[in-house]
């Protein structure tokens, strides 16, 4: 696995380009998405049957016999290729429109994994427009496979910090302090509306506590900024690496920050940002395909 991760850090070793070389690797690129893809520490690594199969890809079967069940599809995938799942297509595309999220995620992660089976390309470009942000992520993310960049705006979010407001007035009690790290779902904060009430605040993405927007203890109003929340490392690095075949110039402004130091940040993502902004520049004429832009500190 490592060696593979060093390559998929390296672009340049194995002569991306977009267009033809993109569905070359983009299998590759997609088997290793970032931890938030489907519900975090859980093991889905039993081997099931066809028929454990079938029942697990059922929408009436439990979401957590789902997850197992696609995971193992994508294991099948690995292994075998497209061919081996091929039967299973029309089940996977029917889940894009569970009722839960983690499934939805899920599936759109596995859908980016095999970029032959066309009928998913359109399930992702409605998933572009789901409700919960990490469905939307990994719906962008996955679409890059099929050679797509319709999920670029949705990329470029996952490079950009966001504000967590109160949802509603009261007495503010924080839960977390500046540099923590957040999953997606963690409590930030609760809001004392009475005696009897409080409110959560919780973050709906990944993330780090960049700053504290607000003193603890004190009244706030309902859409008060709380907290300034950056995006944590394996959501930026991938949002990177998607952008190292759809970015455009006018991403690299937005790309720029990630080469400086960052003690949040491993020395990965500077890299990787390095051979994004060089790819960009190369598709744009201002730079040499592969060439490490020379101003990277």
């Amino acid at each position: 696995m490592s060696k593979q991760r060093d390559k998929l850090e390296t672009p340049k070793r194995l002569g991306l380009g977009w267009g033809a070389n993109l569905l070359a690797v983009a299998f590759v690129f997609l088997a290793i998405l970032v931890p938030f893809l489907f519900w975090q520490q859980t093991w889905f690594g039993t081997a099931l049957s066809n028929e454990e199969l079938r029942k697990n890809l059922d929408p009436a079967a439990k979401p957590r016999k789902i997850q197992h069940a696609l995971v193992q599809l994508s294991q099948r995938l690995t292994d075998s290729g497209p061919a081996a799942v091929s039967a299973w297509v029309p089940d996977v595309g029917k889940l894009a429109g569970h009722p839960t999220p983690e499934v939805r995620m899920t599936v759109a992660w596995l859908m980016g994994q095999n970029p032959t089976a066309s009928e998913f390309r359109d399930r992702l470009t409605l998933l572009l427009q789901d409700a919960d942000p990490l469905v939307r992520r990994n719906a962008a993310l996955s679409l890059v496979a099929f050679g797509e960049a319709s999920g670029r705006e949705e990329v470029r979010g996952m490079l950009a910090g966001r504000r967590i407001a109160a949802p509603a007035s009261g007495e503010l009690l924080f839960q977390r302090s500046e540099g923590d790290s957040l999953r997606a779902g963690a409590l930030v904060a609760r809001i004392q509306v009475d005696d009897a009430t409080h409110e959560e605040v919780r973050a709906n993405v990944p993330g780090y506590v960049e700053e504290l927007l607000a003193e603890e203890g004190t009244k706030v109003s309902a859409g008060q900024p709380l907290v300034s929340l950056a995006p944590e490392e394996d959501q930026v690095w991938e949002a990177l690496r998607a952008l190292y075949f759809i970015g455009e110039v006018s991403d690299l402004p937005l790309i720029q920050p990630f080469l400086s130091e960052n003690p949040m940040l491993s020395d990965r993502v500077r890299q990787q940002a390095g051979f994004t902004i060089s790819a960009i520049q190369g598709r744009a004429g201002l730079a040499k395909p592969g060439e490490v832009p020379p101003d990277i500190p």
